[in-house]
């Protein structure tokens, strides 16, 4: 009887710590491969490129002071841009999908600022800080994709 409690515990301490134990390779394989199949379907390097150039172009039109009709433009740019990435949500790993959709989300109300703030050096200042807070979320994104993918996908800019 002794023996039997002794088996029953060991063998439920084995399944409890199976349960924290990390993914299988045959899982991140399977991970790896759904995601790269997702990025390749939603042009997903292509995608975060065009964001990116977008983004540095809306920098240098605040910074530069350009007319508000340059600055509406490269805005609404910049807009249509992430809304249209956005609708490639969600990809196969939650936790790129969260760091995409808050990096979107950034980006969307960084492009309504700025169009809407061109009459005010304050309000572009602060669609420039979101614009920016939404870069270093397109970076931890790609570092993520990258990740779980294996590979790098070269995108300028980012090492």
């Amino acid at each position: 009887m002794r023996l039997v409690a002794t088996l029953s515990c060991v063998l439920a301490a084995l399944t409890l710590a199976s349960c924290g134990s990390a993914p299988s390779r045959s899982h991140q394989a399977q991970a790896a491969a759904a995601l790269s199949s997702w990025a390749s379907g939603a042009s997903f390097a292509a995608g975060i490129t065009t964001l990116l150039t977008d983004s540095t172009t809306v920098r240098e039109a605040i910074a530069s002071h350009d007319a508000p009709k340059v600055l509406h433009t490269v805005c609404v740019e910049m807009l249509d841009d992430a809304q249209g990435t956005n609708n490639y949500l969600p990809t196969t790993d939650p936790q790129l999908t969260a760091l995409l959709s808050s990096a979107y989300d950034q980006l969307v109300n960084a492009a309504n600022a700025c169009y809407g703030g061109t009459g005010s050096a304050a309000a572009l200042a602060g669609a420039d800080r979101e614009r920016h807070a939404a870069v270093g979320l397109l970076v931890a994104a790609v570092l993520r994709e990258e990740e779980v993918v294996g590979r790098s996908l070269h995108v300028k800019g980012i090492p």
